[in-house]
């Protein structure tokens, strides 16, 4: 949460929304509503079909830290390298889409897959 205040990145926290444990379902049409982006670390709602419905259905753009294994600090270091690659990414695609937040930095599309040429 400091990154994003001190990179002056807008966000709001689920949990301030939504109790803990709502379901996925519930709460990503907010997302998709308000246009916000959603940062996460849970690397499952790509692969659970309700939850990936429920992205398409309402245009969610989505980026997942890839890595479970990092500490508040380093999620910070790793936010703050991946933002200006975050921001290209919703710039150039429309929702909805996943993409990955590697612990360098690096964001990678996930969903959905380019067509093979």
């Amino acid at each position: 949460m400091e990154a994003l205040k001190r990179l002056n990145v807008p966000f709001e926290r689920h949990l301030g929304r939504f109790p803990r444990g709502t379901p996925d379902e519930t709460w990503l049409p907010l997302v998709g509503e308000k246009g916000w982006v959603l940062l996460t670390c849970d690397k499952q709602i790509r692969y659970n079909l309700l939850e990936k419905r429920a992205l398409a259905k309402h245009a969610v753009r989505e980026f997942a830290f890839v890595s479970g294994n990092l500490s508040g600090q380093e999620m910070a270091g790793v936010l703050e390298a991946a933002l200006p690659k975050i921001q290209r990414i919703c710039r150039k695609f429309r929702p909805p889409f996943v993409a990955a937040i590697t612990r360098t930095g690096e964001v990678h599309m996930r969903w959905p897959k380019k067509k093979p040429t």
